[in-house]
């Protein structure tokens, strides 16, 4: 794993579509390709390969970074922007689990000296808690706070509007880290799937597919932070006109906020519609939208928490 320190907004994000052959068919790509973005100038561009540790040289450069005792992930990456361009080995569970010990960094929040090191030692072995507790234990209250207080999204879009996500999440939630995670979308012809073939400035130049990232947005927004008044549906209703402006896409574990209409101009529902009344689903099953909009009503709960001592 190469970690690379990149200060400008506009060098990282080009340093990430040179990386992932956004603009090039024949660039050679790595395994992995991640960035983690710690303010709208400073970014760490990770560059993963599969790798077989064989020397005494290359042992001692292995990272077990889930170790019980480690520092949180994202801290550790953090770091390179003070000690410069760096190179280790992560044995491939452990850097799959990475983000796990801490939430991402969403655990901060809960637990603000979790990353002390003698934390760590002592209690380190607790993390994380487990969702299936946390959801057990989730009052009306606290479910209501999971989206009028903080923000967990992750967004597909156009890598070509890399510098527009970065300032479009800065200007809405203004929370950091951001994670970027460059992706394919295909173009399989029409009401092939759910995702629609990328648009023709979205294509890598000679091929089938264009280039794209999920942005994941995790944490608590600024004016949260600062106990002011933050309307997270007039926030996210933004986010998501902005997502369909480019072609883009949420992720439908998060909360949502679009209409049906909406819901269907993001996304290509022709074939899934045809099959649904082929086996007589409709009236037996609910509708994907309807699967995964919010159990409750998100306009009137955020309206009513849009006060910070709400």
């Amino acid at each position: 794993m190469q970690y690379i320190p990149v200060r400008g907004q506009e060098k990282y994000c080009n340093m990430i579509r040179d990386i992932s052959g956004a603009e090039d068919k024949n660039k050679e790509v790595p395994d992995y390709v991640e960035a983690t973005i710690f303010n709208k100038e400073d970014a760490v561009i990770m560059v993963g390969n599969f790798a077989d540790v064989k020397t005494e040289a290359e042992k001692s450069k292995i990272n077990h970074v889930t170790k019980w005792y480690k520092p949180w992930f994202y801290k550790h990456v953090e770091s390179v922007l003070e000690k410069g361009e760096s190179e280790e080995y992560i044995p491939l569970r452990e850097y799959l689990l990475r983000h796990d010990k801490a939430i991402f960094w969403v655990l901060e929040s809960m637990i603000p000296f979790g990353n002390h090191p003698l934390f760590l030692f002592l209690l380190g072995w607790m993390l994380p808690p487990k969702p299936a507790f946390m959801k057990l234990t989730t009052t009306a209250t606290v479910r209501a706070m999971t989206f009028t207080k903080q923000v967990f999204q992750d967004i597909i879009l156009p890598i070509n509007k890399l510098e527009e996500q970065i300032n479009k999440s800065h200007e809405l939630f203004d929370t950091y880290p951001v994670l970027v995670y460059p992706c394919r979308i295909y173009d399989h012809g029409k009401h092939i799937g759910q995702l629609r073939a990328p648009r023709p400035d979205q294509m890598v130049p000679g091929t089938n597919y264009g280039m794209f990232n999920d942005l994941g947005v995790y944490g608590v927004p600024r004016l949260v932070r600062e106990r002011k008044p933050w309307d997270a549906v007039t926030a996210m209703r933004k986010m998501e006109d902005f997502t369909r402006s480019v072609g883009g896409y949420h992720f439908l574990y998060a909360d949502t906020f679009l209409t049906r209409e909406e819901f269907e101009e993001m996304f290509d529902t022709t074939a899934y519609e045809v099959v649904r009344r082929k086996y007589f689903a409709e009236g037996a099953f609910p509708h994907l939208y309807d699967k995964t909009k919010p159990e409750i009503d998100v306009v009137a709960v955020g309206k009513a928490y849009i006060n910070p001592l709400s």
